[in-house]
């Protein structure tokens, strides 16, 4: 079962409880508690995502942070896969295709790491995936 500061962090993170603090969402995102210290992870694509292990209280925070960051991943990577299946069943020439692929890769759900520039006040973010920037005053 689930801490209370877990479910706690939830809560606060936008995750509604849709069965007695057994099964939480948010949007398409699902976790669920198992009899034992496990929560299965879902996506509207993949009914098991990860298990991941029910935090103690001071890894709560990081706990939800991993489980968001793995269905980001997820959502992502069914994202580009039917951006490649699409691809390969398309008759459009390789000009199309090109294209196609170069949007779908533009589209990105962004890691931001901050990155010290001398040139710069403060911060820069930069997303490691498809390299995107943006400054400390934006919105993390």
């Amino acid at each position: 079962m689930a801490s209370e500061m877990f479910v706690d962090e939830l809560k606060k993170a936008g995750w509604k409880d849709t069965f007695r603090a057994m099964e939480f969402q948010k949007g398409e995102w699902k976790v669920l508690f198992d009899t034992s210290s496990w929560m299965i992870v879902e996506n509207k694509s993949n009914p098991r995502v990860f298990d991941v292990h029910v935090p103690n209280e001071y890894e709560s925070r990081w706990t939800l942070n991993l489980i968001e960051h793995l269905c980001r991943m997820e959502d992502e990577r069914c994202r580009l896969r039917a951006a490649l299946t699409q691809i390969s069943n398309s008759s459009a020439s390789a000009t199309v295709s090109t294209e196609f692929a170069k949007r779908a890769l533009k589209e990105c759900y962004h890691t931001w790491i901050a990155k010290v520039q001398p040139e710069h006040q403060g911060k820069v973010y930069v997303c490691p995936i498809c390299g995107s920037e943006k400054s400390s005053r934006e919105a993390v």
